[in-house]
Formats: structure tokens, C-alpha cells, sequence
């Protein structure tokens, strides 16, 4: 097993393979995010990329809100003001490294979400492979609502998941959208009752880690790589991550499986 880094106070990772599980347990804070665990994030994700005996992840939270975003409260009561030019310094270090790294890390996230996700908290949402939220969650992007323009690939990631028109309604006029709605544009998994959360969760990150783990990774990279590709080039991507998959065990294992009659035992190899 691969070791962790520590995580910080607020953030809580466990690792009982296949399943990774990172819970965010600031509820005092709605579960807001400090520096500290946006690094600690970035470099646990890029662990678990590595970690061969991990085949999932589960992102959850403490207390009754998923995410309300960046802390800047808690960054305010640091002490000294911040030079100018502090956001564009800070940012490609933090949040600008973290949803990249969840798009691109082959190992599927999943995200379990109730009350609030704000901000920063809705582009962990939109950055996860599967959400599944409460009926009566509360997703928001309020960035132009306080004079700011959005961050954290919000206006990347909210026009291609549910198009331009929504993405607007969020981003430009600050609407809120519950979990049911969410789950009826499109923007989410699913939308269950808040008692059925992490029943829900728990079940898909399960299914996810018995899967093919070397072709359902493969096949997210090619999802988030073919927004910026041609349809030449994303054949040829096609073909290549065709041929890795077709060399797996877990392909060797299907064949077996299909002459023997039975379903398959997928290793994640």
C-alpha cells in the first residue's frame, strides 16, 4: 500500500484498498478549504494515481454542507494584508493545480454532496466523474453576486457540462440550483434524498472499484481530452488507448469469462 501524505487538520484520508476516501471535516466552517488542504488534495490525488492497489476514490464531507468554497476568512484573519496581485500569485499553485489533477488522474472520482457546495465546493462537484447529491442540495456559483469574477474552472467546466445557457444563469446571474435540478440538467450523477447520500455514493464507488480500473481510466482521459481535439486526432487516441486496454488482465479476464459463463473478476490489472 502506498503511504499518504499527512493530511492537514480538516481533511481526512483513508486508504482500505480498492477504495480511497478523502473527507473534508471543517463543518464549523461548512467544510471551506484553507490552503492547506487544497495542497494536501492535489498531492493525495496524484498519490492515489499511483497507488496500484487504489481503483476509486470517494470524496465526502463532514457535517451538513459538502464545500462553501475557499476560506478567505480564515486567509483575512492570517494577519498581514497580502501584497497586490496575491490571487494571481497564489491561485496557479492552489486551486488552478487541483481541477486539473482531478480531470486528468485516471483512478474515477466520486463525490457525495449535501447542503452546500459553493464556489470552490461546485468545481470539486463538476470536476468529479460521478456527483450524487440531495434532492435538496444547494450548488452556487456567487462569484458576480459579490462584484468578483468566477475561479477554480467554474466558467470551464459549467458551460461543457450543462451548457452555455445554464452556465450563464449560474455564473452570470448567481442562481442557485438545488441537487434535483442539477441531476435533471445533466450537471451531476444523481439526485437522491439527503438520507440515501452515502448509500448511494458508497454503492457507485464500489462498482467503480470492481470495474475494469486500466479501461475505465483510459476512457476518462479520453472524455476530458477530446473537447480540445480534432476528430482525427481523437481517433488516433481512440486506437492507442485501445490498444493498452486490449493488453490488460482485466481484458484477458472478459474473454474468459465470456467462453466459461460466468461474470467476469475484474482485477483492476
Amino acid at each position: 500500500m502506498k503511504p499518504y501524505p499527512t493530511p492537514p487538520e480538516g481533511l481526512q484520508v483513508v486508504s482500505v484498498p480498492p477504495i480511497l476516501t478523502l473527507t473534508l471535516d471543517r463543518p464549523q466552517r461548512r467544510n471551506a478549504l484553507t490552503d492547506d488542504i487544497v495542497l494536501a488534495l492535489i498531492d493525495t490525488l496524484e498519490a492515489a494515481s499511483a497507488d496500484e492497489e487504489i481503483r476509486a476514490v470517494l470524496l465526502n464531507s463532514a457535517g451538513d454542507s459538502f464545500c462553501s468554497g475557499f476560506d478567505l476568512a480564515g486567509r483575512a484573519g492570517e494577519g498581514n494584508r497580502p501584497r497586490p496581485s496575491s490571487i494571481s500569485r497564489r491561485m496557479p499553485y492552489l486551486v488552478n493545480r487541483l481541477i486539473p489533477v482531478m480531470l486528468q488522474v485516471q483512478v474515477p472520482t466520486v463525490c457525495a454532496v449535501r447542503g452546500w457546495a459553493v464556489g470552490l465546493g461546485l468545481s470539486l462537484v463538476l470536476a468529479s466523474d460521478f456527483a450524487v447529491a440531495a434532492d435538496d442540495a444547494r450548488l452556487r456559483a456567487p462569484f458576480t453576486a459579490m462584484g468578483i469574477t468566477p475561479d477554480s474552472g467554474s466558467s470551464w467546466l459549467l458551460p461543457r457540462v450543462a451548457g452555455v445557457a445554464r452556465a450563464k444563469q449560474m455564473l452570470m446571474l448567481g442562481d442557485e440550483v438545488s441537487g434535483a435540478e442539477a441531476a435533471a440538467w445533466g450537471l451531476i450523477h444523481q439526485a437522491v434524498s439527503a438520507d440515501k447520500v452515502e448509500t448511494e455514493a458508497a454503492a457507485l464507488v464500489a462498482r467503480l472499484a470492481a470495474s475494469a480500473t486500466v479501461a475505465v481510466g483510459l476512457a476518462k482521459t479520453l472524455i476530458h481530452r477530446s473537447s480540445g481535439r480534432s476528430l482525427e486526432a481523437h481517433l488516433g487516441d481512440e486506437a492507442f488507448a485501445m490498444e493498452l486496454s486490449s493488453r490488460s488482465a482485466d481484458f484477458r479476464e472478459w474473454a474468459a469469462s465470456r467462453q466459461e459463463g460466468r461474470p467476469p473478476d475484474f482485477t483492476g490489472r
